[in-house]
């Protein structure tokens, strides 16, 4: 080789190092190449007030708790199930008793091995936890038969028993036992990735737990970015700042679907949004009052209004997706004339006025906007108060401080007995009866719908709850929506979720 072309491929070397050097440093550029990506941004509209899956019942919490820890059995984003810490399980003849083979190869973050009595401590302190009743009413307890071995009994046989385990996280009972309130701030669990650190305000950091028991996830670092505007959010996903934005906000959902830098999957959302009443204290305990307030509502018009049409104006409480639901159940039609003079009947001939409670996003604000205007027509004046995340759930979720509301419920659970925390009197003081609803024969056919084991005699039972919860107007379902998650264009293994279940170990770059 002569001197001259040593010279030119000396140089292209060279060349060829530096830019390697200059594009070297950037490992988490969106626009660079994915490859070289080792971090994954994840957009969340809030800060979990904990880091205590058993003290906390939030959302947002919820999709940090999926990275962190693990239950006995996972609930896939499609919702089967499948083997989780739990190697297999079997229900015993009678139904009332679950016994699980626990794995011996599971570790925590901290470096312990998980055993059965994590796994017992982890049951019972949740069945304790007046945030879960949802998924562990129908418990009993919970006790090791060995140290691969345990049982949890229940109080009755219980159909939906696998989806209510794959909902509860488990902890490392030491740490917990240690400290408590600590545990809160520095959560110790078995799953994909541990967590580092929370700033407060403004990220949430997490790593890749390399003993994971399912082997190492393919994304090294997780940072939940806390974006309380959903504009704001959309903007970060749009530039490449966040790479996963779960239920946007309708109003962007065409822009999303239009933008190349992104992919945007939907499918319907296991819940629905509604308008729900303090049934007890307050104005509200008056029937014919919330039903003078049934016949002011076009659900048409608020399905228009709040999400641009985006999804079915219904009358049953139970979602359309899950099992239970029947489209037979029927709520009162839009008549205003009937509603003024029920409103009279009720005792407020003149109309009177009220403040809505509302939280400060477009889910909620919007719908509760168009609630403003269809009150007006028949009087009544509506001054609505936008409200923080947490202020909101601590004065109507937790405290029921409140008498009239627009609020989304989402179920985690396909299953109708999922309504059992909301609408059971039991579950005023142990659970999530934020409605105050006290009725004994709603109470009777909750309680006959998640002891049965026959299908055909469970979707009767709740044909007429959902019948019931109108007649008494409890609420007003007013519509379900579409769900949907926007991700950066180059992450791969993502798909919508009805139950909004996201798993960052299932994804690459």
């Amino acid at each position: 080789m002569n001197k001259r072309l040593k010279s030119v491929l000396c140089l292209m070397l060279v060349a060829a190092m530096l830019l390697t050097a200059c594009a070297g440093g950037n490992t988490n550029s969106s626009n660079g190449n994915s490859a070289e990506k080792d971090t994954l941004n994840y957009a969340i509209s809030g800060e979990p007030s904990t880091f205590d899956p058993h003290n906390i019942s939030d959302n947002i919490a919820k999709q940090v708790f999926n990275q962190i820890f693990d239950r006995l059995i996972r609930q896939e984003a499609d919702g089967t199930l499948t083997p989780g810490l739990a190697e297999n399980w079997e229900l015993s003849e009678d139904g009332k008793s679950i016994t699980f083979k626990i794995r011996k190869d599971v570790k925590f973050h901290n470096g312990e091995t998980m055993t059965a009595d994590d796994v017992v401590f982890s049951l019972n302190r949740a069945i304790q936890s007046k945030y879960l009743q949802e998924y562990v009413s129908m418990m009993e307890e919970a006790e090791k038969i060995d140290d691969e071995t345990v049982t949890l009994t229940t109080k009755y046989a219980y159909g939906p028993i696998e989806y209510c385990v794959a909902k509860i996280d488990i902890v490392n009972k030491a740490a917990v036992e240690a400290d408590p309130e600590g545990f809160g701030r520095q959560p110790i669990g078995t799953g994909a990735y541990k967590f580092i650190e929370l700033k407060s305000g403004d990220k949430i950091i997490a790593e890749r737990f390399d003993d994971y028991y399912r082997g190492k996830a393919p994304i090294k670092n997780l940072v939940f970015k806390i974006i309380t505007d959903s504009s704001t959010a959309v903007v970060a996903l749009e530039n490449g700042e966040v790479d996963l934005l779960s239920q946007p906000a309708l109003a962007d959902r065409q822009n999303l679907i239009n933008n190349d830098k992104v992919l945007y999957y939907e499918t319907e959302l296991n819940g629905n949004n509604y308008i729900a009443f303090n049934n007890t204290e307050g104005m509200f305990n008056n029937q014919k009052l919330r039903e003078a307030i049934s016949y002011a509502i076009d659900k048409e018009s608020m399905l228009l209004g709040a999400i641009e049409g985006a999804g079915v104006a219904v009358d049953n409480a139970i979602p359309r997706v899950s099992f239970g639901y029947s489209d037979k159940v029927k709520g009162n039609p839009y008549d205003p004339e009937k509603a003024k003079q029920l409103l009279a009947e009720a005792g407020y001939p003149d109309g009177f006025s009220i403040k809505l409670k509302t939280m400060d996003s477009a889910t909620y604000y919007k719908p509760t906007e168009v609630l403003q205007d269809q009150l007006a027509q028949i009087g009544i004046t509506a001054e609505i108060e936008k409200m923080e995340r947490g202020a909101y759930l601590s004065d109507v979720y937790s405290n029921a401080i409140y008498d009239m509301t627009v609020m989304s419920m989402v179920y985690e659970i396909t299953d109708a007995d999922a309504i059992y925390a909301f609408f059971h009197s039991d579950m005023i003081e142990n659970g999530q009866n934020f409605f105050r609803v006290n009725n004994p024969e709603l109470d009777k056919l909750l309680d006959a719908g998640r002891s049965s084991t026959d299908e055909a005699k469970r979707k009767e039972i709740y044909e007429k709850v959902g019948q019931l919860l109108n007649d008494e107007v409890v609420l007003i379902p007013l519509y379900s929506y579409m769900v949907g998650v926007a991700v950066n264009k180059d992450l791969k293994g993502v798909q919508a979720s009805s139950i909004q279940y996201y798993e960052v170990f299932s994804f690459s770059w």
